[in-house]
């Protein structure tokens, strides 16, 4: 036997339709409340304005001060990190510098080539001294 299913009853979206009057009053509430507001903002908005700015302002403020420390945390973190892994690089520099220099000193000795001399930092001058005369 067919099962018999039961007819529900269809509900259409019921379409607001919109008269011509009604665009009309929309219209004129809206002009009405815009020069209320206008009134209002031309009576006290100067002072809102002034204690706006003053919140911009203090927002910028505390953003660019967290910014400013967590940037400044990243930055010991980051050269935490990054300290043991160039002393770590610059010992290994320094070692392949100096196994280098010895093994080919005997061949550059052999070429001709000398060590160059270490450059003399020239000495200060000293100032000369400056006599005062005494008030008489």
């Amino acid at each position: 036997m067919a099962r018999k299913t039961s007819k529900r009853p269809v509900t259409t979206a019921r379409r607001t339709k919109f008269q011509p009057h009604d665009l009309l009053l929309a219209g004129i509430g809206a002009v009405s409340l815009g020069r209320k507001q206008a009134a209002d903002f031309y009576e006290n908005g100067f002072e809102g304005v002034a204690a706006l700015g003053e919140r911009a302002a203090d927002a910028v403020y505390s953003a660019a001060s967290s910014v400013g420390t967590k940037v400044i945390a990243l930055r010991k973190q980051a050269k935490a990190k990054a300290d043991p892994a160039r002393k770590q690089v610059l010992a290994f520099a320094r070692e392949a510098k100096a196994q280098a220099q010895q093994r080919l000193a005997p061949v550059l000795t052999r070429l001709g080539v000398t060590k160059a001399p270490a450059k003399r930092t020239p000495a200060r001058k000293k100032a000369k001294a400056t006599r005062t005369r005494r008030a008489a």
